[in-house]
């Protein structure tokens, strides 16, 4: 049976809605990652909040755009990793591609995690786009849905978190 593109990619869309966004978990067996992508996940996933404050430029800025904040500077985006690491347990990324043009990285990733509190964790896809300057990180925006978090979540669609 031949299959026009068209028709391929609908039934890999098919499939990719029937397995849900948890199916995005596993990692490529292959892959060959621009090293700020690979430093900025294992910052995301370690316990020191002052590591990924680091990757930045001193006035670089971190935008959660699923949020609507923006934090400015190396203390502000460790404060927001710390902030994070205290309302969810394990949360990470896991870095599915990234592809590098210029000083502009797209990173496509899972974000993933156990809110404190929800009855069940959360995995939805992420895109990152990363602008860095040599090694730094001169800006970075988070895509992701905060409704796909809450609901996986067990949350109602108007949760938010305790005051910190």
């Amino acid at each position: 049976m031949k299959h026009r593109p068209a028709t391929a990619l609908a039934l890999a869309a098919a499939a990719t809605l029937a397995l849900g966004t948890t199916a995005f978990a596993a990692a490529p067996a292959d892959r060959h990652l621009p090293r700020v992508a690979t430093v900025w996940a294992a910052a995301w996933n370690g316990a020191a909040p002052a590591a990924l404050g680091s990757l930045f430029t001193p006035g670089g800025t971190y935008t959660d755009q699923a949020i609507g904040v923006t934090f400015k500077g190396r203390q502000e985006i460790a404060g927001w990793k710390a902030r994070t690491d205290s309302l969810i347990d394990d949360v990470h990324v896991t870095v599915r591609a990234a592809h590098r043009a210029g000083r502009h990285i797209t990173v496509e990733a899972v974000y993933a995690g156990h809110i404190k509190g929800a009855p069940r964790p959360f995995a939805v896809p992420l895109a990152t786009l990363l602008e860095v300057e040599g090694p730094r990180i001169v800006s970075d925006q988070d895509f992701y849905s905060l409704t796909a978090v809450l609901a996986q979540s067990g949350l109602p669609a108007d949760w938010t978190p305790p005051a910190p």
